[in-house]
């Protein structure tokens, strides 16, 4: 990889810290972990958006001093000043710093892309190309945080950068990407375009020092897959109060089922599955139906001369929605953790739910997680002493994750990749 030199005096993103301004902060700082997502995630949309927004307060939470680099001009969650303000917000000491995603960028993004898919043994030295001045606040933080620990959300990321640091870097998966792509195409994962992608992915992969993964499923498929870097299960970062079961509504609860989901591919498919195989009988429950999913055409149509469905649209505040239900329902397909189902549990609502959802998450939650079938819903939703004591169990195995998996590991593996510098104590 070549030399990256920074572009003195050039502006971080809207925030007009120059360049020294990094250096300067950056030769100030310990204890210190940069952090890369591409777009903003302040907003919750999705379950990636959430998943992101722990990592950062269990860094923040745990001592270190963390900086966020993204890209302003994403397409769909770009950093707009209000989501700047509410980032500044949210995490007043983690240092924001942007740059913009030029045509320049994306054209070198899907070469490294094309290229490691043939290349995947060169992967590393494929995602080190970059063109010096295309980033200039990314090449001013990479040349003076090479004491950092390195967290990149999804492979795609070190494809995205313009040329990688020189430091340990963590790749955070969500999920396997070639497997996601290949479902949402409706294509199996032995075709030849899911192949090169699974070639590119398992490459970049293996340039890592450590990777995150979401579900037990994927940690193991990792493992298995990859030869160099340490794999940690994380299926949820540091500790955070549960919200308490409400109790039962005085006037009963509203709604039977509630499904939370944003407008990814597999929350509409899975749902419009789930409601027209169970149409005949699904007409007696009440179903409450939450988040940008609404906007789906598909599920608009179903819905259609069906008023025992409520869309509610975006909600800000979901407590009060799950505390009017009695259950949570994740009809989903797909890779990762469904984070969904991890939410209603946080709730004290027990989960109906699909296979792959199940297998995203660790063990122990058979008493509030069962499959999503007539016969365990009916049973569950008509007996007030079950579902008191499903709602229960929720809390208790929600309260469990914080010990599941390897965060601890991670921690240990960040205080050795800092203890050259000791930046970790």
């Amino acid at each position: 990889m070549n030399t990256l030199s920074p572009i003195p005096g050039h502006p971080i993103g809207d925030q007009g810290h120059s360049v020294e301004d990094v250096r300067t902060f950056a030769r100030s700082s310990a204890k210190r972990v940069v952090v890369y997502y591409n777009g903003t995630f302040i907003h919750l949309r999705n379950g990636a958006h959430s998943r992101m927004a722990s990592l950062l307060r269990y860094l923040v939470d745990a001592g270190c001093l963390v900086t966020l680099f993204s890209f302003a001009n994403h397409p769909t969650e770009p950093w707009v000043e209000t989501a700047q303000i509410a980032f500044k917000n949210a995490f007043p000491t983690v240092r924001l710093v942007l740059d913009t995603q030029t045509d320049l960028l994306r054209r070198l993004t899907f070469l490294k892309n094309a290229i490691s898919s043939f290349l995947p043994a060169r992967a590393q030295w494929i995602i080190g190309w970059h063109h010096q001045g295309a980033s200039p606040n990314y090449e001013a933080l990479v040349a003076d945080s090479s004491d950092a620990v390195w967290i990149v959300n999804y492979a795609d990321g070190l494809t995205q950068l313009n040329g990688i640091p020189s430091a340990p870097i963590v790749i955070e998966t969500h999920d396997i990407k070639f497997a996601q792509v290949a479902k949402k195409d409706c294509k199996p994962p032995f075709n030849f375009r899911s192949l090169l992608r699974m070639r590119s992915e398992i490459g970049v992969l293996n340039c890592a020092a450590a990777i995150i993964a979401i579900s037990p499923v994927e940690a193991g498929f990792f493992r298995t897959m990859l030869t160099g870097p340490d794999i940690f299960y994380i299926p949820k970062y540091g500790s955070s109060a549960p919200v308490r079961r409400a109790d039962r509504p005085k006037d009963g609860y509203l709604y039977d089922l509630i499904f939370v989901g944003s407008d990814m591919f597999q929350n509409a498919r899975g749902l419009l599955a789930f409601f027209e195989t169970n149409k005949s009988w699904l007409m007696s429950l009440r179903i409450a139906v939450v988040g940008h999913v609404c906007e789906n055409s598909s599920i608009r149509k179903f819905k259609q001369g069906r008023p025992h469905i409520k869309f509610l649209g975006f909600v800000e505040d979901l407590s009060t929605v799950y505390a009017a239900s009695k259950a949570a329902i994740s009809p989903v397909d797909g890779t990762g953790l469904k984070i969904k189902a991890v939410e209603a549990l946080s709730h004290g609502r027990p989960v109906f739910a699909s296979r792959h959802s199940m297998e995203g998450l660790a063990a122990g939650y058979g008493r509030c997680v069962f499959p999503i079938e007539r016969t365990y819903i009916e049973r569950m939703l008509f007996d007030d002493a079950a579902i008191a004591e499903a709602q229960t169990a929720a809390l208790a195995y929600w309260e469990s994750l914080e010990t599941a998996g390897d965060l601890t590991a991670f921690w240990n593996f960040l205080k050795r990749a800092s203890n050259d510098t000791g930046l970790i104590t």
